[in-house]
């Protein structure tokens, strides 16, 4: 998907400016993904609700990819989303139906 690229691309030049930056920002998101009580899918989970409720389109794709892969299903992703409409409201709907969407069939 284009935004993914686009966001991995991005990161890397800020990776090659500001190398402490990037490596603080891994060192936390690292952190946070770890296994424990929870495991990885339902963060992933909880990824795209934050994601859907705050706008952001780059998060969407990548949380909604990783939760693919750790296992998560269509309709796991569709009611974490459902969650986030909830607080969202018209602006989360919008997302969940284009880029949520879209990401999801990209992915699958």
């Amino acid at each position: 998907m284009d935004l993914v690229s686009e966001l991995q691309a991005g990161m890397g030049q800020v990776q090659g400016e500001s190398p402490e930056l990037m490596a603080a920002f891994v060192q936390m998101d690292q952190a946070a993904y770890v296994e424990g009580e929870l495991e990885r899918k339902y963060k992933e989970l909880i990824g795209i609700g934050i994601a859907l409720a705050v706008r952001c389109e780059y998060c969407m794709n990548i949380h909604v990819k990783n939760a693919l892969a750790e296992g998560a299903t269509r309709e796991e992703i569709l009611e974490a989303a459902a969650v986030a409409v909830a607080f969202g409201g018209s602006p989360a709907m919008a997302y969940l139906s284009t880029t949520i969407m879209k990401a999801l069939d990209a992915f699958e």
